[in-house]
């Protein structure tokens, strides 16, 4: 007969008897399967990994199914499984692998595993911005050909929005043949509904030497949904409607109207071997004109280097059933970039 609790079980006894003494004393902290407490500020929690960082120390980062349980007083957008999104403080699992969240009205016990995401509401201006900044070159020496392209992102997460900065640049060029260059910027801010909903609107400026487009301007509304989240998976959907201007190299610009349909998947691993696989298919029909369809294709596969260096193999492909007279309707390409998360 087995008397008296495990160690696990006691542990996390005291650490519930800690953080119902009062937010005074409330500190945060995470605990490994291991049984070791660490006292820890913790960062977010996003694709399977918790982020914190030790006081006096750097940052560091847990995969989920390696944490028994975690606390905080903080405030928290908490987004778990089956799209249901949280607001509230984290007290430790009452057992190990769980978490309790407790919001305004109520008190929920959670599995870590269901935790999809975690946003912190108090943190300050400059840390709740990400992203990253990517560079790739190429060089082939037979017939002196360049390839250059440089990439960005960032987000500022707000507690009901998310806004975004998106810019890709390319350029190629090789002896005897024409430079071509292609340039890509995006503003957006999506308004956070329940049921990982989302509204908002976004611009975008484009342009594209190798389909004689010298200006495509975009301006919409956009709204969506996280369809699937999970620490391995996320997949969602959005719909827009929106105004298109164009300018094409010896032709007076044209508006037209175009609605927006597009989906964009994500499949991650994390571990000893971190990779990322994302695409996304953009499709826009005209509304103004007849019969024509524009398509964006994008995948791109991640591999984490060390620390916050990264390599990624992209491919993209562009797409337009009726061009003017004499451009190209289709342009596609690839890179190899490092990249560095900000």
């Amino acid at each position: 007969m087995h008397i008296g609790l495990s160690w696990r079980s006691l542990v996390t006894s005291v650490l519930v008897g800690l953080a119902a003494a009062g937010t005074a004393q409330a500190q945060e902290f995470l605990i490994h399967t291991n049984g070791d407490s660490i006292n820890a500020e913790i960062k977010s929690f996003g694709r399977g990994k918790l982020s914190y960082e030790i006081p006096g120390s750097s940052s560091a980062s847990l995969e989920f199914d390696k944490v028994e349980t975690i606390g905080s007083p903080e405030d928290w957008d908490i987004e778990l499984t089956e799209q249901r999104r949280l607001f509230g403080s984290i007290l430790p699992g009452t057992e190990s692998g769980t978490v309790r969240i407790v919001t305004v009205s109520d008190t929920l016990d959670v599995a870590i595993s269901e935790i999809v995401m975690m946003t912190n509401v108090n943190r300050s201006l400059w840390s709740r911005f990400d992203g990253y900044l990517e560079l790739g070159f190429n060089y082939a020496k037979a017939n002196s050909a360049t390839n250059l392209n440089f990439a960005t992102k960032i987000d500022y997460r707000a507690p009901k929005w998310i806004f975004g900065f998106n810019l890709d640049s390319r350029l190629q060029d090789q002896d005897d043949a024409e430079r071509f260059t292609r340039n890509q910027g995006t503003l957006f801010g999506n308004y956070l509904l329940p049921k990982t909903w989302y509204v908002g609107a976004f611009t975008q400026l484009e342009q594209n030497q190798q389909l004689d487009l010298d200006l495509r301007f975009l301006l919409g509304a956009v709204g969506g949904r996280d369809f699937i989240q999970s620490n391995r998976v996320e997949w969602n959907w959005l719909v827009g409607v929106l105004s298109n201007r164009e300018e094409y190299t010896g032709l007076e610009g044209t508006t037209s109207a175009e609605a927006l349909v597009g989906t964009r998947f994500s499949w991650f691993t994390f571990g000893n071997f971190e990779n990322d696989l994302t695409s996304s298919l953009l499709v826009y029909p005209s509304l103004t004109e007849s019969e024509r369809i524009r398509v964006d294709f994008d995948i791109s596969y991640r591999q984490d280097l060390f620390g916050d260096l990264y390599l990624r193999f992209s491919f993209y492909d562009q797409y337009d059933s009726q061009p003017p007279s004499g451009a190209n309707d289709n342009d596609f390409g690839t890179s190899i970039a490092v990249g560095w998360d900000i």
